[in-house]
């Protein structure tokens, strides 16, 4: 099959999951052609970089203003008009781009993309089948478009928000947010303790994504003051002056400090408990580890949404001062009815198969 997949890079989710579904498609058929399109880099290598500083500088400066247009822009009848968006940024590239991969499928890992796809197919240019992978637990409308053939969101639960918007329930599939295959996996944890040096005892994780956003430095001392005979392993991403002050600490307890890592599936696996920024793919990675999460100051927008759908399902705890976070992780960690109970509903939430399961369908409903 050719296959064609849309993403946009604010954030690290939106291409993870369009590689993670680019991988499935060519393991499950070595011959597919799958072709990964950055929209608006491709549209213009300026207007993303700009797009791209503003946005992290919004995140880290103006988190409320993020909130605001977050909400504003979540209606079906939004402030932004697409059609104006899309004649502005010159959609004839990406016309021109779609005819000449000539694809079976168009994939949209970001809701920009898929209204561009959407609005150039409502003039039947192209008449490709439209798949939206939506990538929080939540449903922005800017998902919501006349000319998407199939909407894949991250769990059953939220299909009455889809069919609240109007969309038809034969076009929603709850397949899950797509994650690498390594999450399910089963992995030794005395293997995983021996490869990274860390001891067998309570561990707690700490990251912030891939930017080592959030306290992450005031979160690691309050722990190190507050709980006594645990491992904390600290992951600063690709915060490199994180990294350094991180290791340049002096601690009680065990402190194990990682960069950017592409194994966080292993540090997760030697973790009891999940401190985090939730993330939509992160997210459903902890959800697959069945790890029990700390919420620590969600960004207003999306990572609200996703700190709701967690907290409402009873499977993490949220707070906004860092000296509370010990406290909630002793509530956790000492009651093993709670830790019953998160592993009980992660495993009904977790879908580890999302990959697998969007491809198939694609196949079987596409393939010539």
């Amino acid at each position: 099959m050719n296959i064609l997949i849309f993403s946009v890079s604010i954030g690290n989710g939106h291409d993870q999951v369009a590689h993670t579904l680019r991988n499935e498609f060519i393991r499950v058929d070595n011959k597919s052609r799958v072709k990964i399109i950055n929209t608006i880099k491709f549209i213009s290598p300026i207007l993303d970089k700009v797009m791209l500083d503003s946005y992290l500088n919004i995140l880290k400066f103006y988190p409320k203003a993020w909130g605001k247009i977050y909400e504003k822009t979540n209606k079906l009848d939004p402030i932004i008009d697409i059609n104006d968006i899309t004649n502005r940024l010159m959609t004839s590239r990406l016309h021109k781009s779609i005819n000449t991969f000539v694809p079976d499928a168009i994939i949209c890992t970001h809701s920009f993309p898929s209204s561009i796809i959407s609005n150039l197919k409502q003039k039947k240019i192209p008449e490709t089948p439209l798949i939206s992978v939506i990538t929080d637990y939540n449903i922005h409308t800017s998902y919501v478009n006349d000319h998407t053939d199939y909407y894949v969101i991250p769990h059953e639960n939220l299909t009455y928000v889809m069919e609240n918007y109007g969309v038809n329930s034969n076009k929603i599939l709850p397949y899950g947010i797509p994650i690498r295959k390594e999450f399910d996996e089963h992995i030794s944890l005395a293997d995983v303790q021996q490869t990274y040096d860390l001891e067998n005892r309570k561990t707690v994780l700490v990251m912030g994504g891939g930017l080592g956003l959030g306290e992450i430095y005031n979160i690691v001392l309050e722990l190190d003051k507050k709980l006594e005979n645990v491992q904390i392993i600290a992951v600063a991403g690709r915060n490199n002056r994180l990294e350094q002050k991180l290791k340049s600490m002096s601690t009680r307890n065990k402190l194990a400090v990682f960069g950017f890592v592409s194994n966080i599936h292993e540090l997760m696996e030697a973790a009891d408990c999940i401190i985090t920024k939730p993330g939509g793919v992160t997210t459903a990675e902890v959800l697959c580890k069945q790890k029990p999460l700390v919420i620590f100051s969600p960004l207003p927008g999306q990572e609200y949404e996703n700190a709701e759908f967690l907290l409402n399902s009873g499977v993490a705890v949220a707070t906004s001062e860092v000296k509370k976070i010990p406290v909630l992780i002793n509530q956790i960690l000492n009651f093993d009815i709670r830790m019953k109970s998160i592993k009980d509903i992660t495993g009904y939430l977790k879908k580890p198969n999302a990959a697998t399961d969007t491809v198939q369908f694609i196949i079987d409903k596409y393939s010539k």
